[in-house]
């Protein structure tokens, strides 16, 4: 990569994906750096991605269980990035792969929004139906997530579960126009394109466990770029980093990704009697058979105050699911999707 350095410059030039949704968290991002940096303008740039090229294909089609998967989102800004035509990435942190390319980093996280997923129940059915359970037998629930999927599958097997990819507009449109008696969307995302009123039911998360970082925002620099970096660092809030450091530590050491079933919920626990600075978490951790047939859950706590901890108590929940069963289970995953894979590219 070559030698770029951005610490003269007065303007840093923001990469995003071109949806409606994407579009909204760049100039979040941009609003918030302009306020914490005055002197410095952060317009920005958008990019086409694979994800986005192809809007039909299932997700398994680009990757398989790997993490690689969701390059589909991030590839060609991170090539932007590297060259220096773009100075930072906006991702929903949820899309970025948790190792990142060689001379990539995630400088920042930020603007968590509610993590859980949305229900929302096609217009015409609303004033029968408000919640999975009530949907008759063979309803159709649409969602791209295989994560969404497999928790489907396994708490609500009475239902038929499709594919439904494209932005929050094409799968409301599709929902709307009788392909789905329901969708699930993650809230985040709604909420952010002022769409709230659409949602029929927020998922509990102790119920339906979210995907790893959904909700936050990742913003992505070159490695070595230390102005850039401590400019981002200006409007990140430790706490919502450090429990996003921790749900992707637990995938990064379980080796999961964009098309693994591997589910969250992480809590602030009350009533510790640490300082202010020092925070309690409770990270539980699900992994689901991508058909439903199995799935093994527990958790892990610790006290965190640094991104070490953070990320050390993904990984001792990470080592606690393995020796629960999660290893042979995630093996069995790899071999399932490997077979279905194969099948859809020929």
């Amino acid at each position: 990569m070559a030698n770029i350095s951005t610490m003269d410059k007065t303007e840093l030039i923001i990469g995003t994906r071109n949806s409606k949704l994407a579009l909204v968290q760049a100039e979040r991002v941009s609003d918030a750096l302009n306020a914490a940096h005055p002197h410095i303008k952060f317009p920005w740039k958008t990019v086409s991605v694979s994800g986005d090229v192809d809007k039909t294909s299932p997700f398994l089609k680009f990757g398989g269980p790997s993490d690689a998967a969701k390059n589909i989102w991030t590839e060609e800004m991170e090539a932007k990035l590297s060259s220096g035509e773009l100075d930072l990435l906006v991702h929903c942190l949820k899309d970025m792969p948790t190792r990142l390319p060689n001379g990539c980093v995630l400088g920042a996280i930020i603007h968590r929004e509610d993590p859980t997923d949305a229900l929302v129940i096609k217009k015409s059915l609303q004033d029968q139906y408000t919640d999975l359970s009530q949907l008759p037998p063979g309803s159709i629930v649409g969602t791209s997530s295989t994560r969404r999927k497999a928790l489907l599958k396994w708490k609500y097997p009475h239902l038929k579960v499709q594919e439904c990819r494209g932005n929050i507009d094409t799968r409301l449109r599709k929902l709307d126009e009788g392909e789905f008696s329901a969708i699930i969307l993650a809230t985040a995302g709604m909420n952010r394109i002022n769409l709230t009123s659409r949602i029929t039911k927020h998922l509990p998360p102790s119920e339906f466990p979210y995907a790893i970082g959904q909700g936050a925002l990742g913003v992505e620099i070159r490695e070595g770029d230390t102005r850039t970096l401590s400019i981002v660092q200006k409007i990140e809030e430790p706490l919502t980093r450090w429990i996003c450091l921790a749900e992707r530590s637990l995938l990064r050491t379980l080796q999961g990704g964009c098309s693994s079933p591997v589910a969250v919920n992480c809590t602030i626990e009350s009533g510790s009697d640490k300082p202010s600075t020092i925070h309690r978490l409770r990270l539980d951790g699900t992994i689901i058979h991508p058909h439903g047939s199995s799935q093994v859950s527990t958790f892990a706590v610790a006290d965190v105050a640094s991104d070490k901890e953070a990320e050390a108590l993904g990984e001792t929940l990470a080592k606690r699911l393995e020796e629960n069963g999660g290893r042979d289970l995630l093996d069995e995953i790899r071999l399932v999707q490997e077979k279905e894979m194969n099948a859809t590219q020929n």
